[in-house]
C-alpha cells in the first residue's frame, strides 16, 4: 500500500495550508473521479513509528471530518486549546480552525475526509439547491468533537473497501461510491446529533446557524449569551466546544467565508464587500482577511476565478 506525508507551505501568522501526497505514513485519494468533486480527499494514516509534529494548519473552504480509530495520549491542538482525541472520537474542523494532531505515537490509526463547501447559490452534483443548503448548514454546525457511532466507524471502513475493491471503469463504481459517501456523511450527522441531544445544545446550535446566515450583524457577547440562556463564560466555553473558536472569532470566520464567496463570484470592490459584512473600512477588511486566509483579498480573487 502506498503512503503519504504532509508538505506545508508557510503562510503569514504561522498558519500553513498543507498539500497531501501518497508518500510516508498515510494513504490519500481524491474522490472526484467517482463523481464526488465535493469530497476532494479521503485519507487514512497508520503510523508504524512515532510521527513528526507538523505546524498548525488550515484547510480553506473545507470541513475536515477526522476519526481516531486507534492510539493513546493523542490530542488535536487548535492553537489556544488542545482537544483529547481518544479512539472512537470524531473531530469536525471547520475552514477557519487551525489545528494539528499530536503527538503521533506508534500504532496511531486515523481516517478522515474533506467536504468542500460549495459557493453560495450552487448545488452539489446530484442534489437540489435546498438539499445542498441543508447539508452544508448541518456540516457547518457540527460540534468540534463528538463520539463516533458504530455506524460511522463502519461507514469509513466501507467506503475504503469499496474504493479498493470495485474496479475502476465498472458500471456500478460511481453508484456504490456515491451511496457510500452519502451514507458516511449522514452517519457523521447522526453521531453528532445523538451527542448533542444528550448535551442540551439545541438552542445554541440554532443560534450559531443564525449567526452564519446574518454574520454582518452585530453580535455582542451579552446578546449571544442572552439568546442562548447562558452566562458569558458558559457561552464562550460552549461555542468553543461546538466550533473550535471563541464567539468573536467565530463571527469573524463566518464573515470571511462570505467574503471568499463574494470575491470568487462577483466583481464588487473591496470596500463594498467590507461594508456588506459589517466591517467599517476596506483596509481593516483586508487586514482581517489576510490574517484569516494568508492571502490579500485581490490575490484570493485572482486565485479562485
Amino acid at each position: 500500500m502506498s503512503r503519504s506525508a504532509t508538505e506545508k507551505t508557510a503562510l503569514p501568522a504561522s498558519i500553513a495550508t498543507p498539500k497531501y501526497e501518497n508518500v510516508g505514513e498515510a494513504t490519500v485519494v481524491d474522490l472526484a473521479a467517482d463523481g464526488l468533486p465535493f469530497l476532494p480527499l479521503l485519507g487514512e494514516a497508520h503510523y508504524s513509528k512515532v510521527g513528526n509534529d507538523p505546524d498548525l494548519h488550515v484547510h480553506p473552504g473545507m470541513v475536515e471530518i477526522l476519526l481516531c480509530r486507534r492510539g493513546r495520549g493523542v490530542a488535536v491542538d487548535c492553537g489556544d486549546r488542545a482537544y483529547p482525541f481518544p479512539p472512537g472520537t470524531v473531530m469536525a474542523l471547520q475552514p477557519g480552525v487551525p489545528h494539528v494532531l499530536k503527538p503521533k505515537p506508534k500504532s496511531l490509526l486515523t481516517t478522515w475526509i474533506w467536504f468542500r463547501l460549495p459557493l453560495r447559490g450552487r448545488a452539489l452534483p446530484g442534489m437540489t439547491l435546498p438539499q445542498t443548503r441543508w447539508l452544508v448548514d448541518k456540516l457547518s454546525a457540527l460540534p468540534i468533537t463528538f463520539p463516533a457511532s458504530k455506524d460511522l466507524v463502519q461507514s469509513f471502513r466501507r467506503i475504503w473497501r469499496l474504493y479498493r475493491e470495485v474496479p475502476r471503469g465498472a458500471p456500478e463504481r460511481r453508484l456504490v461510491m456515491q451511496e457510500a459517501a452519502m451514507r458516511l456523511l449522514m452517519d457523521v450527522l447522526d453521531s453528532s446529533e445523538t451527542d448533542r441531544r444528550g448535551g442540551g445544545d439545541e438552542r445554541l446550535v440554532a443560534l450559531l446557524a443564525e449567526v452564519r446566515r446574518d454574520c454582518a450583524a452585530e453580535w455582542p457577547l451579552e446578546t449571544l449569551a442572552h439568546r442562548a440562556a447562558m452566562s458569558v463564560p458558559k457561552l464562550t466555553e460552549c461555542v468553543r466546544r461546538l466550533t473550535g473558536l471563541p464567539p468573536h472569532q467565530f463571527v469573524v470566520s463566518c464573515r470571511m467565508e462570505k467574503a471568499k464567496e463574494a470575491l470568487a463570484r462577483t466583481d464588487r470592490d473591496i470596500g463594498e464587500i467590507a461594508n456588506s459584512l459589517g466591517i467599517a473600512t476596506a483596509q481593516h477588511f483586508a487586514t482581517v482577511f489576510r490574517r484569516e486566509t494568508g492571502m490579500a483579498p485581490l490575490a484570493w480573487r485572482a486565485a479562485h476565478r
